[in-house]
Formats: C-alpha cells, structure tokens, sequence
C-alpha cells in the first residue's frame, strides 16, 4: 500500500466532510467496468443497490454522522462461496449460476451492519477445491500483474478484484492458503485469523476442520480492521496494541524453503531477511522444523475425507457436472478410510501443540508465502532445481501448515521475483491474533522503509 493511499478508516472518516459514499462509488464503479472483462474478478455486481446504499449512507453523513458503521461506504467484494441472499451464490459451479440462498452467511450480515458496501461476488475455484482459479465454468480469473498468469486460488477473484483497484477489500475463505496464497501471486495483503474467529455460517464447507474466513485488503491495517468486524469484535480488536519496540523474535523454516522454494524465491528470501535483521526489524532466533511430506499427508486426509462428505450427494447425482480436477479430488476424498482419518486428527492436534511450544521461544514465524511466483495460465507443472513439480501442491506447501494447526497467519507483499509479486508469510500463536497484527503491522512499516 503506497503511504499516501488513505485507509479504511481514513476514508470513513472524510465522510460528510470532504468526501461522499456516492462520488467514491462511482469512482469503484468505474475501475469494475474498466478492469472486470480483462481480470475476471468478479461474476457479478450489485451495481444499483450499492448506489442506493451510498446514498443512504451520504444522508446519514449529513444529518447523523455519528451513526455511521466503522465501513461506512466502503466497497467490499465477498467470494462466491459465501451465502449472500441478495446476490447470486454459484460457489464456482456452472449448474448454480442463477442459485439464490435463502439466506446471508453472518460474517456478511456483520460488514453490512457496519455499513459496506457488499459490491460483488468474486470468482473462485469450483467449491473453492483448488488453487489456481482456473474454473471450467467461468474461465480463469486474471492476475493483474500479468493477465496470461494465474491469481492464485482458490479466493483469486477476491485478490484480483483487489490487487486490481476494484474494491478496497474483500473477504475470502482459507482452507489450505486460499486466502494468502492469491494475496501474495497478485501483491494484496492476505488474512487468515485463528480457526473459528470468523464464523463459518453460511459458508458452503470444503473441510470444516480446517476451513477459516479471512479478509484481503490493500494493507495490514484494513485487512484486520475487516477481519475483527466479521468475527463480531470490537473494529480496532487486533489495532489498539501499542507499536512494538525493540528486535522481533523471529523462526524461520528451512525444512520447508530449503527443499521448495525456488533458487530464486529463496535468494529473493534470504534477502529481504537480512536486510530486515540488519535494519533491526527482527533476529533471527532460531528454527521452527517440521516434516512437509508428513504435514501434506494428513492435510490431505482431512480435506478429502471432509469434502467428499460434503459432495457425496450431489456427486452421486450429478457427477458429469463437476470439473475434472474437482471431481478427481473429491473421488480420491472417498478413498480415505477412517482410521487414517482419525489419525490424521490426532496429528492436527499434536502438530498444534508443536506450533504453541515454539511460540514460547519466538514471536513470529516467517517463510515465503509460495514457493514460486504465479505460473502461467494452464500451466501444471514447474522445474525447481531440475525436478518437475506439481503446482497445486506445490503452492500450498507453505500454507498449509497453519490450517492445520489453526495458527494465525497474514501475507503482505514484499517484493518481486522475475517482475511479479511475492508475499511474505508472518505467522502467530493460535489465538494470538492481536498480537499477530501488530507484529506484521511493524513488518510492512519497515518493508516500505528499507525495500525500493
């Protein structure tokens, strides 16, 4: 975020004085009309309501002003996995496209109450089972650094329709680094929260065990400011702690960047560490070592068994109407017996309490938040040190630890590799949210400061 694009709490604080809901959103608008067709972010616009709603909201700035919500006005697009019963809700699936719920899931009702602007709904990977955002049904969503390369998934269309100017934040779902990983591919900032923080209602499940809502935002101020109002807290939750003084305590995590990372996400890593330790920003004070091929297995236990649970139903009945890359998971999902689930339960909890101990030694871990900068469009496999990898799993190598042990975690842009973007993946205590934010907050202040 550049220091002189204002914040959300900025913006809201103009409101009936130098600024107004209704010129700002035209001003949203059209961005959405100039970039959507070349990004495809967002699968549709609730162009005259959210008029009507800045309208509104520009007479209570003139007669009522201390009656506006703390996102008084502010564009929000929300993924289309999310229940909105004003707006269509496909989940990404051809067959759902004029699908209306009954309801709006409740982290929803929370923004509107505080006064968003609910903008759109944002493309994703079908059943949000993915993470390139490559849907057969509704075609790629575009990354706005490079339109021939992926957004990263499977919120892309809410990274996209940020990173693209198009609205001033969105929120997403997390169930592997669905949230972070498009952030970091497109340069926005990615929140993921502790598990259950934000409430899941409403939200159509792929792995409740590991599912998270999260926020994306053009910095760490707004993406929390979001986040805190949709887990019902107090909006300034996770920003009233004092600025931190002092070296941070950092992990890092070779066992993960060593073996994953490309040759040049790991220079361009190593880099920003040093200078970062060097400005005094933090220490290096230890490891944190885990076993990825281990983390991977019972991750993927948990998400097949879980989503095969989900889509059993309709996959018997309309089986033909899947893609093939989700309808190949979610078969693989059924081949997942009990025992291994159970056990992979039991490690989420072991490998939980593993992420608490470390957090007695260290105040933050930090590691790349994807091991590559974003491929092309269609491409499915990469060379990193002369093997050839998969990309879909590849790209969720940093991310999913922390799903499973439902630790916070935030990617803020720091940087480029070959001219794209790249993020830098700060993770917290599990439930140490507040204390997440400031430390990542410190981070991006010191990014701007020290990087070009």
């Amino acid at each position: 975020m550049s220091p002189h694009t204002p914040t959300i709490r900025q913006q809201v604080a103009q409101l009936g004085r130098s600024a107004s809901a209704s010129a700002s959103l035209a001003q949203w608008l059209a961005a959405i009309e100039r970039e959507n067709g070349r990004l495809n972010a967002l699968l549709c616009v609730a162009t005259e309501m959210s008029r009507q709603q800045a309208s509104a909201i520009d007479q209570m700035a003139a007669r009522f002003p201390e009656g506006l919500g703390p996102l008084a006005g502010i564009p929000i697009s929300v993924k289309d996995l999310i229940d909105t019963s004003f707006l269509p809700t496909t989940y990404g699936h051809g067959r759902l496209r004029e699908h209306v719920p009954n309801r709006t899931a409740l982290c929803v009702t929370r923004l509107q109450q505080a006064h968003a602007l609910i903008i759109g709904k944002a493309h994703l990977h079908e059943f949000a089972f993915g993470v390139t955002n490559e849907n057969p049904h509704f075609g790629p969503a575009r990354n706005p650094r490079d339109p021939e390369r992926i957004t990263g998934g499977s919120s892309g269309g809410s990274a996209a329709s940020v990173a693209g100017g198009m609205v001033q934040a969105s929120v997403g779902t997390d169930t592997g680094g669905s949230v972070r990983i498009p952030a970091a591919l497109t340069g926005c900032v990615g929140f993921k929260p502790s598990h259950g923080v934000i409430p899941t209602d409403g939200v159509l499940p792929l792995a409740p065990t590991l599912d998270h809502v999260g926020s994306l935002a053009h910095s760490v101020e707004d993406a929390a400011l979001v986040a805190a109002i949709m887990a019902g807290l107090p909006p300034d939750a996770w920003l009233s702690l004092p600025p931190l003084c002092g070296r941070l305590r950092a992990a890092v995590v070779p066992s993960l960047v060593s073996r994953f990372a490309s040759p040049e996400v790991s220079s361009w890593f190593e880099a920003l560490v040093r200078v970062l330790a060097e400005r005094g920003t933090f220490e290096i004070a230890g490891t944190f070592e885990l076993h990825p091929d281990e983390i991977a297995m019972h991750q993927g236990n948990i998400i097949g068994a879980e989503a095969y649970a989900t889509h059993r139903s309709w996959l018997q009945t309309h089986r033909a109407a899947y893609g093939e890359d989700v309808r190949e998971r979610l078969e693989d999902g059924a081949r997942v017996d009990t025992a291994s689930y159970a056990e992979s339960l039991r490690f989420r909890t072991k490998f939980r309490n593993a992420v608490l101990e470390a957090f007695t030694q260290f105040d933050c871990i930090l590691l790349p938040t994807t091991p590559i900068p974003a491929p092309r469009i269609g491409e499915s496999t990469v060379t990193i040190r002369g093997e050839t990898c998969a990309i879909r799993p590849l790209l969720t190598r940093f991310t999913n630890p922390w799903n499973l042990s439902g630790a916070p975690a935030i990617s803020i842009p720091a940087g480029q590799v070959a001219g794209l973007p790249m993020g830098l993946q700060i993770v917290g205590k599990p439930g140490g949210d507040a204390e997440l934010i400031r430390v990542a907050r410190r981070i991006e202040e010191d990014i701007a400061s020290h990087l070009p």
